[in-house]
């Protein structure tokens, strides 16, 4: 059923002429096709009307759309992940009153909470907020301080009226269109029904057994193998059709070219294939189980990392198999390698997450808010 609505979804998606090309937003045609599918909700549970897709059918579903565009995806996944959240919300009949509104939020800069009477008090910055154009509430995180000390992490859930948006501080070529600006608010009354803390409960169904940053990460991976995916497709087709300067004859006639294709496709398929087993095990133990273990957890985290690292590898070998071709603002080679390099900047593709999992195979303590 749900691996049918994903069909469907990206038929309609792809229908819209997903390309967002050299803007700083997704265009407004492919932002109508995606909410008219609640694409940036596809984890909002059902009683508020969501899909709450099982977990394997969604990552692919990230990784189809953004085979057709990075920023698309990528913000598919942001948005849907956040939605997972409306479980824990006092207040979320009320947000979500239809099951396409959408969300974003990012990392804070320096930013607190205060108690007040029937809320909190908000002050704050945040950045990299992916969607923020198309959102309809934005969310702040912040620490609750009492005393000097922190009591707890919060999370804002706010109007997007309410919060001054800096598009200036998003200036990057890679997944430009995400429209990952910046906002602000001071002193914004916040009431005590529109915050929560984020945790994983026991009575939670197995979607949300799966820790937040943790759903993150396999969809941020699936971005990841989309992009890449991408790339190799126009390097294997121009690759047909090249001929290098000085040379007599297409590039694809060349043993070296072959080569290069044949063990890019290999990583590419071991990546994908690896990213897809350990969800699809994974799903398979906590529907068993009812819970997301930490080994789960581990294999989760290290799945996600590796699958984007070595995506920036195919796609770094496809952008070099292309030459001259592939350093043309007009050429999709380009924005895929733009894609990707900011992709395997990002928290979840951090190198020295293989250490932390290296620690737990070396019967190592390796707690980690990474892992949880």
């Amino acid at each position: 059923m749900l691996a049918e609505l994903s069909s469907e979804i990206l038929a309609e998606v792809l229908a819209a002429g997903l390309d967002s090309g050299d803007r700083n937003t997704l265009p407004e045609g492919i932002v109508a096709a995606l909410k008219r599918r609640n694409c940036f909700s596809l984890l909002l549970p059902r009683s508020l009307g969501g899909n709450q897709m099982d977990y394997p059918d969604y990552v692919r579903l990230v990784q189809a759309v953004a085979t057709a565009d990075g920023s698309a995806g990528w913000c598919v996944n942001q948005g849907s992940v956040l939605a997972s959240l409306a479980r824990l919300l006092p207040a979320r009949e009320e947000i979500w009153h239809k099951p396409n509104v959408s969300l974003a939020n990012g990392p804070p800069l320096k930013c607190f909470s205060s108690a007040v009477s029937n809320g909190y008090s908000l002050t704050g910055t945040w950045t990299f907020s992916s969607g923020i154009d198309h959102a309809d509430w934005l969310i702040g995180v912040a620490p609750l301080k009492e005393n000097g000390q922190t009591r707890a992490i919060l999370w804002h859930f706010l109007p997007k009226q309410d919060a001054t948006i800096d598009e200036a501080a998003w200036a990057v070529n890679g997944l430009r269109a995400t429209g990952s600006f910046q906002f602000s608010v001071a002193e914004l009354f916040v009431p005590a029904t529109h915050v929560l803390t984020v945790e994983v409960r026991e009575d939670d169904a197995p979607l949300y057994q799966i820790p937040l940053n943790l759903l993150f990460a396999g969809g941020f991976s699936a971005v990841a193998l989309g992009v890449s995916r991408a790339a190799l497709d126009f390097a294997e087709q121009r690759l047909q059709r090249k001929i290098k300067r000085f040379d007599k004859q297409t590039m694809n006639l060349s043993a070296l070219t072959q080569s290069e294709i044949a063990l890019s496709e290999a990583m590419w398929q071991a990546n994908e294939a690896y990213l897809h087993q350990t969800i699809e095990a994974v799903w398979g133990s906590i529907t068993k189980l009812g819970v997301c273990t930490f080994e789960n957890k581990v294999k989760l985290r290290l799945a996600a990392t590796h699958v984007i690292r070595e995506s920036k590898k195919v796609t770094d070998a496809a952008y070099d198999l292309c030459s001259t071709d592939s350093i043309f603002k007009d050429q999709d080679i380009q924005r895929r390698f733009q894609d990707m390099h900011v992709i395997s900047q990002h928290l979840q593709g951090r190198p020295d997450i293989y250490a932390l999992v290296g620690k737990y195979y070396l019967g190592l303590d390796a707690a980690s808010d990474m892992l949880n």
